[in-house]
């Protein structure tokens, strides 16, 4: 299957709300996520993944944030049909090409012996990320994983 990453347009939602709907069990609610969504598609700060064809079908999406020298990826996740075809691996690429060079990115993700955490681990460290703390809010607990700012040569 041929697919391509672009920047998400406000057409997205519609499909961008299915998805996060089939990942709730995995990432629980995300309380005005639609209005997140909408502000970040405003921004430039979402990508989609869609069918490489005319009038193609959304396959997975990706929010970023930050600014300055930091920056996260707020929200990744690819419809289950999908899973398994590098597109987690380009919209992660897609979104880290939009940090300046000198900046970090970091993104919290599923701790060891959850589900979906060795898919996230292999995903964040094949694309530079390590493993950094584990947080706990309430009921929430993440693993932290940072992606250093490039070395920038002379």
């Amino acid at each position: 299957m041929r697919f391509r990453i672009s920047l998400a347009q406000h057409d997205d939602i519609a499909p961008w709300l299915r998805l996060a709907e089939e990942v709730a069990p995995l990432f629980g609610p995300v309380p005005g996520f639609e209005e997140v969504l909408t502000r970040k598609i405003s921004q430039r700060q979402a990508h989609c993944a869609r069918r490489d064809a005319e009038n193609s079908s959304f396959l997975g999406g990706v929010i970023v944030g930050g600014n300055g020298k930091e920056y996260a990826i707020r929200w990744l996740a690819v419809f289950c049909d999908f899973h398994r075809l590098g597109i987690g691996k380009l919209l992660l690429e897609a979104a880290i090409s939009t940090t300046p060079p000198e900046s970090s990115v970091y993104v919290d993700t599923f701790v060891a012996g959850s589900p979906g955490a060795d898919a996230a681990r292999r995903l964040y460290e094949c694309c530079g990320f390590f493993p950094a703390d584990i947080w706990r809010e309430g009921d929430v607990v993440r693993q932290r994983y940072l992606r250093r700012p490039y070395s920038v040569l002379p």
